[in-house]
């Protein structure tokens, strides 16, 4: 199994992950020592769309990336570069035929979360310090 195909696999977990603790709205995910049982109820509604849309940044970023991987080859030469080798396109949707397309919204997608979910983590630490 190759890397990308393992990073791939693990960006498709994080969404299920998350798709799932968004929708089960229960769990470790929304317990939190800084806010009290009251407090966790009041964030429990916004935690669940917090958490479905960071799945949705992650399920793009998976979807992108394995396009990538699958449609595109990269062959190094001896001199230093590297050619890439179109294995298929997509008709219907001309600009998913563009290498670097795929690989600017991966990199968006992949940011998006990041920003999204330490956001979150500073969003749930400023709610806890304004309740006590």
């Amino acid at each position: 199994m190759s890397s990308s195909i393992f990073l791939d696999s693990f960006q498709l977990i994080i969404a299920l992950y998350l798709f799932y603790i968004a929708i089960r709205g229960d769990g470790s995910m929304y317990r939190f020592n800084n806010l009290s049982d009251e407090q966790v109820e009041q964030i429990r509604t916004p935690l669940r769309i917090w958490y479905a849309v960071s799945g949705c940044f992650a399920a793009a970023d998976f979807a992108f990336s394995a396009l990538r991987t699958s449609m595109f080859t990269e062959t190094a030469a001896a001199d230093g570069t590297v050619s890439l080798t179109q294995r298929f396109t997509v008709d219907a949707l001309p600009f998913l035929n563009d290498y670097n397309f795929l690989s600017r919204a991966s990199t968006v997608c992949t940011v998006l979360l990041v920003i999204s979910l330490f956001g979150m983590v500073i969003w749930l630490i400023r709610t806890g310090k304004k309740k006590q």
